[in-house]
């Protein structure tokens, strides 16, 4: 018995020395990622109209469907562009879904892509997931992964009200992503 206990320890001393003498870098990786940093819009419309482009779709029976009613699931494809105005240079799309997780309604949990049309990202996407609370001026969820130009993607999106039109249910939201992928 004695013999296998030395030789665990010999074993696991001599593994000791061997990992210290030729350490695995991880550095060498973080050297082939790249980090992007950009800023893009979504024009986001609500109002349950032909023109919506943000619409609750699954909720409790018998109960109003809306953003702030714990339950309710909305999908949304909202325009993606360059610069806040309805007009300007056209990114791609925020798709996904987003549903009213807390009793109150207040957290709203998220799932959803950045898709890219434009030349530079043509294809190319990045995922975003969390949970944050949705009256917060600035929201903060996580990149967790990304195709394309954005693969293995890593990092975080902020989601900032700039404006919202109660009128046509309007709102314009600045995405602010940081990301590092290969």
């Amino acid at each position: 018995m004695a013999i296998k206990t030395n030789f665990s320890l010999v074993f696991i001393f001599v593994s000791g020395i061997i990992m210290v003498m030729f350490p695995v870098s991880a550095k060498a990786d973080d050297e082939l990622m790249k980090e992007t940093n950009m800023t893009v819009y979504f024009h986001d419309y609500s109002s349950g109209g032909p023109e919506s482009t943000d619409l609750p779709v699954v909720g409790f029976p018998g109960k109003l469907w809306s953003f702030i009613d714990f339950g309710t699931l909305a999908v949304a494809d909202d325009l993606m562009t360059e610069g806040p105005e309805p007009t300007s240079a056209v990114v791609g799309r925020g798709q996904g879904i987003s549903i009213a997780i807390s009793l109150d309604g207040v957290n709203a949990y998220v799932s959803f892509s950045l898709v890219f049309t434009n030349e530079a990202y043509n294809g190319s996407t990045i995922q975003i997931l969390g949970n944050s609370n949705q009256f917060n001026a600035v929201r903060e969820y996580s990149v967790v992964s990304g195709t394309g130009k954005f693969r293995y993607a890593r990092g975080y999106v902020t989601l900032e009200t700039i404006s919202y039109n109660n009128a046509t249910s309007y709102a314009l939201l600045r995405v602010n992503v940081s990301a590092r992928h290969y």
